[in-house]
């Protein structure tokens, strides 16, 4: 691999970390207007039409019937799982809250395989997974009183969480068989049969409230959140390892709570600041040890 592709790569999952990071902002600030059926509906069919238009010019959209209906199940988890605890977790609880859970993902796929037998147990990963528990304890116990805090959203995340983990255990057989883009595709499509008559549920009494700053944000999630961030991460699991593409992820907590500060004035405070240092170094500390042992992983694409 070249120097250039290396760097193109690792711009690439820089880019799909930023835009995670600020996607929480956005949905804390859409769902006060659009119901979040609706939003979720426009955000995956705008990310469909995309990711269909460049599937279809490459002629990737043909697949075995087995293969679509294993999508269709997975669909279930994530988008449909996932998306409905994260969006309905960000509506009840900070953003930054949001981002410092997700970010623990790794380690509940780590547990699930464990207990699958796919994982063998190792003291640094406990060490590591106890670690990043503990900050979110923390972080979760010292902010409830704080505006825009609550229990209930922060356990509506870790849904999204397990939704995720669970989907990331049964997918690893899939992209044996499709390309990521097939898979990101078929299941954003497969998520408006779900998305779209809940929508139509919410009616379009919201819409005489929607502003133009909306209209950018729903724009935002569907084609830079949903599209663009997941062609960039492909494209760098294309050309860097699978674990150097897991430890990015602790920068999002970090983007997510800068931005958080920057933009809507939410104060650190000491035990706050504390709790995402400790939750952050406990993911860090089991993925950096597979940077440090294993080998990169990544293959290029079919």
């Amino acid at each position: 691999m070249t120097n250039t592709t290396r760097t193109r790569a690792a711009v690439a999952l820089f880019s799909a970390m930023l835009i995670w990071g600020f996607s929480f902002l956005a949905i804390k600030d859409v769902v006060a207007v659009v119901p979040v059926s609706s939003l979720l509906f426009l955000r995956f069919a705008l990310a469909a039409v995309l990711l269909g238009a460049v599937a279809g010019a490459r002629g990737l959209l043909r697949l075995p019937k087995r293969d679509l209906a294993v999508l269709a199940g997975l669909t279930l988890l994530s988008p449909v799982g996932y998306f409905l605890f994260e969006t309905y977790g960000v509506a009840y609880t900070q953003p930054s809250h949001v981002s410092i859970l997700i970010a623990t993902i790794p380690i509940a796929v780590y547990l699930i395989a464990l207990v699958r037998g796919q994982e063998r147990w190792g003291s640094r990963k406990a060490i590591g997974i106890a670690v990043a528990y503990g900050g979110i304890l923390l972080i979760v116990g010292s902010s409830q009183q704080e505006a825009g805090a609550s229990l209930l959203g922060d356990l509506l995340v870790l849904g999204a969480v397990l939704c995720a983990a669970f989907r990331t255990s049964l997918v690893k057989d899939v992209l044996r068989r499709v390309l990521p883009i097939q898979l990101t595709f078929y299941q954003f499509l497969f998520s408006l049969v779900v998305f779209a008559p809940l929508a139509a549920a919410d009616g379009t009494g919201w819409i005489a409230n929607l502003t133009a700053i909306h209209g950018l944000e729903i724009l935002f999630l569907g084609v830079f959140c949903s599209a663009i961030a997941f062609l960039a991460m492909h494209y760098a699991l294309a050309h860097l390892s699978v674990t150097q593409v897991a430890v990015s992820a602790n920068i999002v907590p970090i983007i997510t709570l800068l931005a958080e500060i920057a933009i809507l004035g939410v104060a650190l405070s000491p035990a706050k600041g504390i709790g995402t240092a400790i939750t952050i170094a406990g993911v860090a500390f089991i993925q950096i040890q597979g940077v440090s042992r294993g080998r990169p992983r990544g293959g290029e694409p079919r």
